[in-house]
């Protein structure tokens, strides 16, 4: 069935390997969520149809694989890009350090587009590496529109991380015309 929208909007779920990005994606997409830990391979595409501000937009989610081997092609998987999620596990702190690298890399391929920096594992309080101010600095040093923590097994956040992206792009869109 073919979906009417306004916009499409080029999303990517950036960050070190085995950060929850597919979790998120999935939890935000199919409301689900699985224990088993999968590697993406490459990219794996996800669509979401979503009105903000009574205007019908698709997401489209590209889940960029996060281990070294797979960067010769993740320039490819850029280009074009809106705007990026950029994923932490909050309980292993070289992820968070890692940050830098994304975003930079990103901007290489699409350097007009917003950064959301995002702390995942929430609920795994007692592991927690990287406070809440931390991620709030990286995120203001690092000029993203927003930092927010998530937890892909309980769903905190993780609907929000999109939709405040979506409005921002959305917004920048109707500037823009």
């Amino acid at each position: 069935m073919s979906q009417q929208f306004s916009y499409t909007f080029k999303i990517l779920l950036l960050g070190d390997g085995a950060v929850g990005k597919t979790s998120l994606v999935q939890r935000f997409v199919h409301g689900k969520f699985s224990k088993s830990y999968l590697m993406t391979i490459g990219m794996e595409p996800y669509s979401r149809y979503e009105t903000i501000d009574g205007i019908k937009v698709c997401y489209s989610l590209w889940d960029i694989a996060g281990q070294d081997r797979f960067a010769v092609m993740r320039n490819l998987f850029f280009r074009g890009a809106m705007g990026s999620l950029v994923t932490f596990d909050l309980t292993r702190r070289a992820t968070f350090d890692g940050v830098e690298k994304w975003i930079n890399e990103a901007k290489s391929a699409s350097p007009n587009q917003l950064f959301i920096l995002v702390g995942n594992k929430n609920d795994l309080e007692d592991l927690r590496e990287v406070s809440p101010e931390e991620g709030k600095a990286k995120a203001e040093e690092l000029g993203c529109i927003n930092y927010i923590e998530t937890s892909a097994k309980t769903g905190a956040n993780v609907a929000e991380a999109f939709h405040q992206i979506g409005r921002t792009l959305l917004h920048r869109k109707q500037e823009t015309e």
